[in-house]
């Protein structure tokens, strides 16, 4: 018989009765919890860590960052060890460590336990970022933030003329990181030398170096790219700001030009001399002198006191009105103002040669006014004059043995020259498809110029990109086809009477070209006209084009097209 309480029996005994009684024994259950204790404490939890890395100033994502996950995993007897995971963070700068696993005992107990996490890509970086490992949230991601790598580059800045170091130069530097810029600058040292400290490796780098009298130069690359650079690759190359400079020399008394004085120029020490005969005009220039340079000027002239200028640079002195530009020479005796003439009109560079009482006393050019003045003379001295100039006849008689104080009017001292008549011009061969007069290289398409002086003509193709291809720029490719100019003929020495001058593609792309010719230096007789040839050879023969050219013109009437 089954009961919740007590059970009796009652014994046939009629003299005594027997009971028996049995009581339902209580177990305790927290014993049972007690045993059941360190199996519930070894229980694993599961944890998944994500990490979202970041740059730390910015909060911008850092992707293919390699990540290390290192936290405590703790046994109830054997102590702690410590476990690392690592992966790479995807576009987003995630990474996911999923199933990690440690007791229930060191989740309730050790929640002072120490994660560390390092990260970093080729441009950032950080090291043993300590983290409790409760701080790690059960959903969603923990933001670490590390910082950029930074370096330091050295640069150098030089003329580049001399390739000397350039002390004292202006440097701007723009930094730019993730689209936000900043700007700071600096100065070289005596060496010409300057740095660019704690910039973020994978930042963009732009230098830029400017001095008084130079052009500027400019760097831009990432410092990664900068720090990888030859010293050559980053040294910064000023070119010289250069002008040309003319003064001018004039009879004081009379205020005519005066060729063939002389001007000597003095900078730094350094000293130049030219005559001012250029074109017969009295002037004279001085080419490519550097802006900033410090000038300063002499003129002389036999039979005239001596002359200077104020003190000026290139750049100032260029500005200046022809007055103060101009030189006045005083002359120490009587003189004499001359003329050339073409028989109606003064006539510029004339060479005239003066005799006095029989010998050769200066040569005198005419200027632009057809002037020239002779000092030093005696009332009672006898003049000879013998004027000659190319393509003229000269003349020795108008001027012959002619006393001093006879020559009181301008017509007696007028000299006029006549013009030698011009010989035929030669003209270019009558060619068919035979290129064996062309000089330079061929290629699927060649353009040659052929012309019979000294004077420099020039070769100027324009191809179908735009681009001019001309003896300052000899190399450009369009499309996959490069034109070169293999031959610049009469440019500074080494002249010819044949010259040619060629441009030729080996693969031409499609398109048309334009062709000018252009008159650079003119050594011919004023007023002459030169014929020139003009030959484009490609896969269809040759075409010529013939022209004549002047004096400081330009002729660009000429296209091909190339399909």
């Amino acid at each position: 018989m089954k009961t919740d309480k007590n059970l009796s029996f009652t014994s046939g005994d009629s003299d005594q009765e027997h009971v028996l009684v049995l009581k339902k024994k209580k177990i305790n259950l927290w014993w049972l919890l007690l045993l059941l204790l360190p199996l519930i404490l070894l229980i694993p939890i599961p944890r998944d860590i994500k990490i979202h890395v970041e740059e730390q100033s910015s909060g911008i994502a850092i992707a293919r960052a390699y990540t290390v996950f290192t936290y405590p995993e703790r046994g109830l007897f054997s102590g702690i060890s410590y476990v690392s995971l690592s992966d790479t963070t995807d576009n987003s700068g995630n990474v996911e460590f999923l199933g990690l696993s440690r007791p229930l005992w060191a989740h309730l107990f050790c929640k002072t336990d120490t994660a560390m996490v390092s990260s970093g890509n080729e441009c950032h970086k950080a090291e043993n970022l300590a983290y409790l490992y409760e701080s790690f949230p059960r959903n969603g991601y923990k933001n670490i933030g590390i910082p950029p790598i930074s370096a330091t580059a050295f640069l150098h800045v030089v003329d580049a003329d001399d390739l000397q170091p350039l002390p004292d130069v202006d440097v701007k530097i723009k930094t730019t990181v993730n689209g936000a810029s900043e700007d700071s600058q600096t100065q070289t040292d005596p060496a010409g030398a300057f740095d660019i400290n704690n910039v973020p490796l994978c930042g963009e780098v732009q230098v830029v170096a400017s001095r008084e009298g130079y052009e500027n130069d400019t760097i831009t690359a990432s410092l990664f790219d900068l720090s990888n650079m030859s010293d050559e690759e980053k040294t910064l190359h000023l070119v010289p700001l250069k002008g040309n400079v003319k003064v001018v020399v004039r009879n004081l008394k009379t205020k005519t030009l005066l060729a063939g004085a002389t001007v000597i120029l003095t900078i730094n020490g350094a000293t130049s001399t030219l005559k001012t005969n250029t074109n017969g005009v009295g002037v004279g220039t001085f080419d490519s002198l550097r802006i900033s340079s410090t000038l300063n000027f002499k003129a002389s002239k036999s039979n005239y006191a001596d002359t200077t200028l104020p003190e000026s640079t290139v750049a100032n002195f260029v500005n200046l009105p022809e007055d103060q530009r101009t030189m006045y020479l005083r002359p120490l005796t009587e003189s004499f103002v001359f003329i050339n003439t073409d028989g109606s009109s003064p006539m510029s560079g004339v060479k005239n040669q003066v005799y006095i009482n029989g010998s050769l006393k200066t040569t005198e050019y005419s200027n632009n006014q057809g002037q020239f003045t002779v000092v030093g003379v005696m009332p009672s001295d006898k003049i000879s004059i013998t004027a000659t100039k190319s393509g003229y006849n000269s003349n020795s008689t108008k001027v012959k043995n002619a006393v001093a104080s006879s020559l009181t009017t301008q017509d007696s001292r007028t000299i006029p020259l006549t013009k030698i008549p011009d010989p035929p011009t030669p003209t270019p061969p009558v060619v068919d498809n035979n290129t064996s007069d062309l000089k330079g290289e061929s290629g699927d398409l060649r353009i040659n110029l052929q012309w019979y002086s000294r004077t420099d003509l020039d070769l100027h193709v324009y191809d179908p990109c735009g681009n001019e291809i001309f003896y300052s720029k000899r190399r450009a490719t369009c499309g996959g086809g490069t034109g070169i100019l293999d031959l610049d003929a009469n440019a500074i020495i080494g002249t010819t009477t044949r010259p040619q001058e060629n441009i030729y593609w080996l693969k031409p792309s499609s398109g048309t070209y334009k062709v000018k010719v252009v008159c650079f230096k003119f050594r011919d007789r004023p007023g002459q006209m030169l014929n020139y040839n003009v030959s484009i050879v490609d896969k269809n023969g040759r075409k010529d084009y013939r022209g004549t050219i002047g004096n400081g013109q330009t002729q660009q009437n000429i296209s091909h097209t190339v399909n």
